[in-house]
């Protein structure tokens, strides 16, 4: 072939092959999104494995099943707004906590609940502004009618003391303390010296008024005390203010009875049940395992304890109080509702997502796994709200299922 002039321009139809365009061609790219979405693939694949896995070796799954004793927590401010109190009516649709023979009614339906469902240990909490609603003048008649009706019962009482209590607004603190204390400043609220006088003073009072009730086998000091509330503009108390607290109950029992401190944490991260332990004679928890979370506009019922490694590891904690020679009590245990909504909504025809029938007994498996000597089930108001107002068993009879069950 002749070779054609420099700079001489082919012709069109000349059958020399054209230059190969720059860069990769359509089927090279092709393949290497291929091979780069087969590689994602994979490593999916591989992380939802390892999840899996980790799951399934958690503590939940893998621990034996134990055989606490079950018991229920009660608060007599739950009670009232449960199966007495009407809004619908606007104020006389409310009762009052100073109203003739309030002690009595709190005390017959506490009896109720620890007939019906059998159980034999108790946790209430006794709450600062109900029991000094005045400086120094004390009333203890809700607190010895509900021991009384205890010991009647045949039930143990887990009895809480300090600034935080059991149900909303959790921080009970009396109106004559807020005027005086300076509660702005800090969240620890303990730093306020007005108010942790007044406090320790309470305690004191009334750890020494009860101390000779025969149903009282432990106490508490506060309740979840590290544990900001959302209720009370993030407030919590110090650990030093806890450890006097402690103090302040031994000091005031001659049975020298076990002082517990309970802690709640939604991921393993949190660390302070550490503290708990080190301050306590018995440590204690609350578990909620299955709450509401939103997430881009939608609402999900989200399996805590199926976290795996990022899970509170409770039966971690149960080792860990064992080996220092403590008990370790679950003293929440969701068997009841977590909602945001009002709680007497939710009922056959509305019932809760995260509350199922499955939900209770799974809880009750948690609990079981966790290692944990004691359980104190969370919502005893509430099953009963159920059975009389809608004439719903099912959490009456699972409660009292898992509270009797013989090992």
């Amino acid at each position: 072939m002749t070779a054609l002039p420099t700079g001489t321009i082919p012709d069109e139809t000349s059958t020399t092959p054209e230059a190969a365009p720059s860069g990769r061609s359509p089927r090279r790219v092709a393949w290497a999104f291929g091979v780069a979405g087969a590689g994602a693939l994979l490593s999916l694949s591989v992380l939802v494995v390892l999840a899996g896995l980790f799951i399934r070796l958690s503590w939940p799954h893998i621990e034996p099943l134990g055989n606490p004793e079950f018991g229920i927590n009660f608060s007599c401010n739950q009670a009232e707004y449960l199966l007495l109190e009407d809004p619908a009516l606007g104020p006389a649709g409310y009762v009052s906590d100073d109203r003739p023979g309030r002690a009595e009614w709190c005390a017959e339906t506490l009896g109720t609940l620890l007939r019906g469902v059998g159980a034999k240990h108790l946790r209430i909490s006794v709450e600062w502004s109900q029991v000094e609603p005045k400086p120094g003048q004390y009333d203890f008649r809700l607190v010895d009618a509900l021991l009384a009706r205890a010991h009647l019962s045949g039930a143990k009482v887990l009895l809480g003391v300090g600034v935080k209590a059991q149900r909303h607004p959790e921080f009970y603190i009396p109106d004559w303390v807020m005027a005086k204390a300076n509660l702005t400043g800090d969240s620890e609220i303990d730093h306020d010296p007005y108010l942790r006088e007044q406090a320790l003073a309470m305690v004191a009072a009334v750890v020494a008024h009860v101390a000779g009730s025969p149903a009282i086998d432990a106490w508490s000091a506060d309740n979840e005390p590290y544990v900001p509330s959302l209720r009370a503009q993030d407030w919590q108390l110090s650990r030093e203010f806890v450890r006097l607290e402690r103090d302040t109950i031994r000091a005031n029992d001659p049975k020298a009875r076990t002082i517990s401190i309970n802690h709640a944490q939604h991921f393993i991260f949190d660390r302070r049940w550490k503290d708990a332990l080190v301050d306590s004679e018995a440590l204690a928890a609350s578990f909620y395992p299955f709450r509401n979370y939103e997430f881009l506009g939608r609402n999900y019922v989200i399996p805590i304890a199926e976290l795996g490694p990022i899970a509170p590891n409770y039966a971690a904690q149960a080792r860990a109080a064992h080996a220092a020679g403590k008990p370790f009590w679950l003293t929440e245990m969701q068997a009841e509702p977590w909602v945001d909504e009002d709680l007497r909504l939710v009922g056959p025809g509305n019932p809760s997502p995260n509350l199922t029938a499955k939900n209770f007994r799974k809880s009750i498996e948690y609990a079981r796994r966790s290692g944990a000597d004691r359980v104190y089930l969370w919502g005893a108001e509430w099953w009963l709200f159920q059975r009389q107002h809608y004439g719903d068993s099912t959490w009456w009879d699972l409660a009292r299922a898992a509270i009797t069950a013989q090992p």
